[in-house]
């Protein structure tokens, strides 16, 4: 069992995957690369997750190898230091498909934890 703290961690994350999921639903890539407002919501999350996830352990992050850790981490990262660089087709794809195993995964560990 995993301690509070880095329980909270992978909530924080599973929770920003989710909301994602929640201001994409029925939005089109058109749509959303003409929304900026859309675009900072998504980001803004984009980042908790990368936070929370440059907080997990270790030993957390080996109970789940083919989670993208390190990429959270470089996305939260490149949003943060390198707006100017951030690729928002690459946060479209990120979001609109890659997101939902990752969100599979932790709601289906956590709601066993």
């Amino acid at each position: 069992m995993l301690d509070e703290k880095q329980l909270g961690l992978l909530r924080d994350i599973l929770d920003s995957g989710k909301i994602i999921r929640t201001y994409l639903h029925g939005i089109t890539r058109a749509s959303f690369m003409d929304d900026t407002e859309k675009q900072d919501a998504v980001l803004r999350r984009f980042e908790i997750m990368g936070e929370a996830a440059s907080r997990v352990s270790p030993e957390v992050r080996s109970l789940f190898p083919h989670l993208p850790f390190r990429s959270m981490r470089g996305m939260r990262n490149i949003i943060a230091h390198d707006y100017g660089d951030v690729d928002m087709n690459q946060v479209w794809q990120t979001a609109s498909t890659d997101l939902e195993q990752l969100v599979a995964t932790l709601e289906s560990y956590l709601n066993e934890a």
